[in-house]
């Protein structure tokens, strides 16, 4: 994947001492949501070439170098061996066939371009967490990463991430000088399945999706990492005028595509540990 190097604004400048590696260094402390509105909109402001894309997280993950580390669900594991992700793909590939077989049984709407698109199987599982799969989620929403990042009431700091992407063209972008594709869940998704709607959600991995690979920090996000924000959990945050998305709305259960998600999470279709 290739690494970025973002412009910062003058006060980033001095707290992101050295811009290509942006995930060794403390995340900048933002007071309240309308001070990261503005840190974000200067940021996306001088780096016309690039759209930003948020994340949010109850902790700073980092790797054995101490840097902020952001690998799709199904790469991660600090002993990971080739046999496992072996496994975990065959794995992914099985409950993205039953989810379409499940899609086809009970006529939900894209039903058809779900069982083409391997890829859609993918999103569906990966925003209803029922295995690991190749993509990270990410948002275009300030307002939601945050919201997932204030989500967890016992952490009384919590992040949100800023990442440099190529601008996108279609509902699946693939950009191969940048080796990576990029899914817009509000133009593929089926309407019953709400929770990406809610999310206001994306998918990003890398564009040839492999178990098998050279270097895995290849797959790390941390390359595209343009900003890293630490945020208080508490309502002085979001202060008057604004509020967080209710967990409920972020991922709502009482939709048909959860109710077939869970079926499939229950079923033994390897008996796989992650």
């Amino acid at each position: 994947m290739r690494r970025v190097q973002p412009e910062l604004t003058p006060e980033l400048m001095k707290h992101f001492t050295d811009v290509r590696n942006i995930a060794s260094h403390e995340a900048f402390p933002v007071a309240t949501f309308r001070k990261l509105v503005e840190q974000t909109a200067k940021l996306s402001f001088k780096n016309k070439d690039y759209l930003i894309f948020y994340r949010g997280q109850s902790e700073d993950y980092k790797n054995k170098a101490q840097k902020s580390t952001f690998y799709p669900s199904i790469y991660r594991g600090e002993y990971l061996t080739k046999e496992d992700l072996r496994k975990r793909f065959i794995d992914l590939k099985t409950k993205g066939e039953v989810l379409s077989q499940l899609f086809q049984d009970h006529n939900i709407d894209g039903h058809t371009e779900i069982t083409r698109r391997e890829q859609l199987q993918y999103s569906v599982l990966q925003h209803y967490e029922v295995c690991p799969t190749p993509y990270l989620d990410i948002t275009q929403s300030l307002r939601v990463a945050c919201s997932f990042a204030t989500m967890d009431k016992t952490k009384k700091h919590v992040y949100v991430y800023a990442f440099g992407l190529p601008y996108i063209t279609n509902r699946i972008s693939t950009n191969s000088e940048h080796d990576l594709i990029n899914i817009r869940l509000l133009s593929i998704c089926p309407p019953a399945a709400l929770r990406p709607y809610f999310q206001e959600g994306y998918l990003v991995g890398t564009d040839n999706i492999t178990d098998k690979y050279e270097s895995k920090s290849e797959l790390d996000f941390n390359n595209r990492l343009f900003a890293k924000f630490i945020i208080p959990n508490n309502n002085n945050f979001w202060g008057s005028g604004f509020s967080p998305i209710p967990k409920e709305a972020l991922q709502p259960q009482k939709d048909p595509v959860y109710e077939l998600c869970k079926s499939i999470k229950e079923q033994n279709t390897g008996n796989l540990i992650y």
